[in-house]
C-alpha cells in the first residue's frame, strides 16, 4: 500500500490577478483571521472599527482552524474597509468580495466558430463582418442549463431530413412503438414503418430531404453538440422528428401540413414529449383548415414556431400563414443580421410578428448526397474536379471508357470513336451548354471540360449548362490537368465521386433559418423547465427578449432572441429552475450563502451540491492506487455539464501543481489518474477547484 497521509477535497475558486474591470461587492470585503484568533477575539476586533460579522464560513474556518468571514458596511467603501482592516494586527487576508464571472467554454463542434448566431465576437462568416454580442446568448444560458431529463421532441415539417447526416443522425427521434423494416404497422397508427417519422406527401415511410431545406433547419435546432464534428444545435440534447411535406423540395399542400401537425397530435397523446413544431414555409392563403389543425396543436400542448416570410412586407396588411394566423400557440420569427438589423429580406409587423432570431448568413447541415465531390482517373493519375451545375448524376459505379480529346466541342471536333466514351472538351468560345450537347449528340457518355486559364480548381467559378435537363454527367478541371491528359498515351478513364463531409455543411438566408433558433429555444424551455405549460414557455422566450432598436415597431417583442434571459430572468447569475427546486422562489443571489459553509449558491450550482446543507460540497467521490503494479493513484469525482475543474496536487500543502490539463464537466462521474504517485515518494495531497475564467 502506497504511503498517503491526506487527500485535501474542497472546492476552490483559484486566486488570481486583480484586474481593472475585475467587478466586486461595493462595501463587502472577505476576511481571513489568524490562526490565534478566536471567534471573540474576531468580535472584539471588528467592533474596535464599528464592525461586525456578516456571516462566518464555519466549516472552511474549522477546517484551516482560521475564521473566515463575510464583512459588509454599506457606509464605507470596500477601498476604506481594506485600508482599515490590512492595518489590523489581527487581520491575515482582507480582499473584496469579487465577482467571478462563470467560465464560457465553446463547445469543440469544429465550425463552432461559423455560428454567429450562438456566439458573435463580431468575427468575419463568409465574407461579412458582425458586431460583438449580437447573439442569442448560447453559451451563457447552456452554462446554466439543467443536466439531461426526459427526451424533448421537436418536429421539423419540411423537406425532409438527411437522418444519415453524421451531426444528425444522433438525435433523430426513434418510434418505440414500430420495428424497422417488417412492412407493419406495429403501433398501429395508420403508417407502415415510421421509424423516425414520415413523408407525408409521397406518403411513405422514406423521409429523405427532397431538397437540403429541412436538414439545414434540422441542424440549427438539434445538431449533435461537442462531437469533435461540424455545428451545434440550438438545443443540441432536443430529438428530431421529420415530418415530410415536400417531394419537390419547394412547394407543400395544406393537406400533406395537416396530416403532419395530426400525426404529431397523435404522438403526443401516446406520451411522446413533442414540445415544438418547425414551420419555415409560408404562403398569402388563408385556410380554415389549417388553422384549425393549428389549434389542435394548441390544445396539445404544442408550440408552432412559424416564418414570417422573405418578401420584405408587413404581415399587418399582407398576411403569410401560417404564421399569421391568430392562434395563441403560434411564434411568428423575423430574420435578424449579425449586425443587429432586420434581414433586407424579412417579412415583420407591429402586430403580427413576435420575434426576431439569427436568420441571415446561418450555417448549418446539409444533405451528405449532396456533398460528394467527382474526379477523372486517366491511367493511373487522378485529377481533382467539379460538378458542372445541372450536371447528369454519376452512377455510384462510376463511368468508365477511353477519353477522346474534342477541342472546344464543335461537332466537328468529336471522332467517331466518343461514342460510348468519354469526351475531353476545352473552355472557350461555345457555352457549356453547346458543348455538353454536342458531345451528348456525339454519343459520349460524359463530358470533362477543362479551363482555358492558369487558375487552380479553388478558384474557377462553378460552371453552368443553364438550366436543368436531360444531361450526361459533365465536371470541369483546370487546364493544366486537362493539358496533362491530353499529354497522356494511354487514355483509359474513369470518373467516379467520393464523399467529402465538409461539404456537408452550408450558408443559407431566410426566415426560415431564423425559426429553428426559436423552435430551439422553446425545446431548451421544456428540457430546463419541464412542469411548465405551453403557455408559459411561450411567454418565457416572448418576454424576456434583448430589445433592439432597430426592430422597434416592427414586431410585439420589439427583441431578438435571448437563451440567458429565458433560463435568468432575474439576471442574478443563477438559473430560475435551480433556485425555485433549492428555495421555492428567485430571491437568492449568486453570492449567499444560505448554509454558511463558505461557498456561494453559484458555486454550490457549479459543483452541483447542495446550498442548504452545509456538508455538501464537491468532493472525490473515490481515490485509491491504481492497482497492483501501477505506479499511479486514481480519483473520481461527480461532474456537471459545462463545468471546468482543475485537479491539483502538492507534497507540501504550500504550492500545487496541476494535475494533467483542466476538464470540462460531461454530467457524469470523471476520473484522473496521477502517474507521478510512487510507493517510495513523498506524501502527496490533491484537491479539486472550480477556476475563474
Amino acid at each position: 500500500m502506497r504511503k498517503r497521509s491526506l487527500v485535501l477535497i474542497s472546492l476552490l475558486l483559484a486566486p488570481q490577478a486583480v484586474r481593472a474591470e475585475d467587478a466586486y461587492v461595493e462595501g463587502e470585503v472577505l476576511v481571513i483571521f489568524k490562526q490565534n484568533i478566536t471567534n471573540e477575539g474576531v468580535k472584539t476586533a471588528l467592533n474596535k472599527h464599528s464592525l461586525r460579522m456578516a456571516e462566518q464560513y464555519e466549516s472552511v474556518s474549522r477546517n484551516d482552524r482560521r475564521v473566515f468571514s463575510l464583512i459588509r458596511e454599506k457606509s464605507r467603501s470596500t477601498a476604506q474597509l481594506l485600508a482599515t482592516l490590512q492595518a489590523d494586527p489581527n487581520v491575515e487576508t482582507v480582499e473584496p468580495n469579487y465577482l467571478r464571472h462563470v467560465s464560457v467554454v465553446a463547445p469543440n463542434d469544429t465550425n463552432f466558430s461559423k455560428l454567429w448566431g450562438l456566439q458573435n465576437t463580431g468575427q468575419t462568416v463568409n465574407a461579412l463582418g458582425g458586431s460583438n454580442g449580437v447573439d442569442t446568448k448560447f453559451l451563457e444560458a447552456w452554462r446554466l442549463a439543467r443536466p439531461a431529463g426526459a427526451e424533448v421532441v421537436v418536429g421539423v415539417v419540411d423537406t425532409g431530413v438527411d437522418i444519415t447526416h453524421p451531426d444528425l443522425a444522433a438525435n433523430i427521434w426513434l418510434n418505440p412503438g414500430e420495428i424497422p423494416g417488417n412492412g407493419i404497422d406495429d403501433d398501429a397508427n395508420g403508417y407502415i414503418d415510421d421509424i423516425h417519422g414520415y413523408d407525408f406527401a409521397g406518403l411513405t415511410a422514406a423521409i429523405t430531404d427532397s431538397s437540403d431545406h429541412g436538414t439545414h433547419v434540422s441542424g440549427t435546432i438539434a445538431a449533435v453538440g461537442k462531437n469533435n464534428l461540424g455545428v451545434i444545435g440550438v438545443d443540441y440534447r432536443a430529438k428530431i422528428l421529420p415530418l415530410k411535406v415536400s417531394t419537390n423540395g419547394d412547394t407543400i399542400s395544406t393537406s400533406a401540413s395537416i396530416a403532419a401537425y395530426n400525426y404529431a397530435i397523435a404522438l403526443k397523446q401516446k406520451g411522446i414529449n413533442i414540445v415544438a413544431l418547425n414551420a419555415s414555409f409560408g404562403g398569402g392563403s388563408f385556410s380554415t383548415s389549417e388553422q384549425n389543425a393549428i389549434i389542435a396543436l394548441r390544445d396539445a400542448g404544442i408550440v408552432l414556431c412559424a416564418a414570417a416570410g422573405n418578401e420584405t412586407t408587413n404581415n399587418d396588411t399582407t398576411p403569410s400563414y401560417p404564421a399569421n394566423y391568430n392562434v395563441s400557440n403560434i411564434i411568428s420569427v423575423a430574420a435578424l443580421t449579425q449586425s443587429n438589423g432586420l434581414a433586407s429580406f424579412s417579412n415583420y409587423g407591429a402586430t403580427t410578428v413576435d420575434i426576431a432570431a439569427p436568420g441571415e448568413n446561418i450555417y448549418s447541415t446539409k444533405p451528405v448526397s449532396q456533398s460528394t465531390v467527382p474526379r477523372v482517373t486517366v491511367s493511373g493519375t487522378t485529377y481533382a474536379a467539379q460538378e458542372i451545375q445541372f450536371s447528369g448524376t454519376i452512377p455510384t459505379s462510376g463511368i468508365s471508357g477511353t477519353i477522346y480529346s474534342c477541342g472546344i466541342g464543335n461537332p466537328s471536333n468529336f471522332p467517331s470513336g466518343v461514342r460510348g466514351n468519354i469526351a475531353l472538351i476545352q473552355r472557350g468560345t461555345l457555352t457549356f451548354g453547346e458543348k455538353v450537347t454536342n458531345a451528348k449528340t456525339a454519343g459520349a457518355t460524359a463530358a470533362v471540360i477543362y479551363d482555358n486559364t492558369t487558375d487552380p480548381l479553388s478558384n474557377l467559378n462553378t460552371f453552368t449548362l443553364g438550366a436543368s435537363g436531360t444531361w450526361i454527367p459533365a465536371i470541369q478541371i483546370t487546364q493544366a490537368d486537362g493539358n496533362a491528359i491530353i499529354a497522356k498515351t494511354l487514355k483509359t478513364a474513369t470518373i467516379t465521386t467520393f464523399l467529402d463531409l465538409s461539404l456537408a455543411y452550408q450558408f443559407l438566408d431566410g426566415t426560415s433559418m431564423a425559426t429553428p433558433h426559436v423552435a430551439g429555444a422553446v425545446a431548451f424551455a421544456a428540457m430546463n423547465f419541464p412542469i411548465e405549460t405551453m403557455s408559459q414557455r411561450i411567454s418565457r422566450i416572448l418576454t424576456h427578449v434583448t430589445f433592439v432598436p432597430a426592430l422597434t415597431g416592427k414586431m410585439t417583442t420589439g427583441g431578438r432572441l435571448d437563451l440567458l434571459k429565458m433560463i435568468d430572468t432575474d439576471a442574478d447569475g443563477l438559473p430560475d429552475w435551480w433556485e425555485t427546486e433549492k428555495f421555492g422562489n428567485l430571491a437568492q443571489t449568486a453570492t449567499a450563502d444560505p448554509d454558511a459553509d463558505g461557498f456561494t449558491n453559484l458555486q454550490e450550482f457549479l459543483a452541483g451540491t447542495s446550498p442548504q446543507i452545509a456538508s455538501s460540497r464537491l468532493n472525490f467521490a473515490t481515490y485509491a492506487p491504481g492497482g497492483m503494479g501501477l505506479h499511479d493513484f486514481i480519483l473520481t469525482f461527480p461532474s456537471m455539464e459545462n463545468t471546468i475543474y482543475r485537479v491539483q496536487w502538492s507534497n507540501n500543502l504550500a504550492s500545487w501543481s496541476p494535475l494533467g490539463s483542466d476538464l470540462t464537466g460531461t454530467g457524469s462521474v470523471m476520473q484522473v489518474s496521477d502517474p507521478g504517485a510512487l510507493p517510495a515518494a513523498p506524501a502527496r495531497y490533491y484537491r479539486i477547484e472550480i477556476p475563474p475564467q
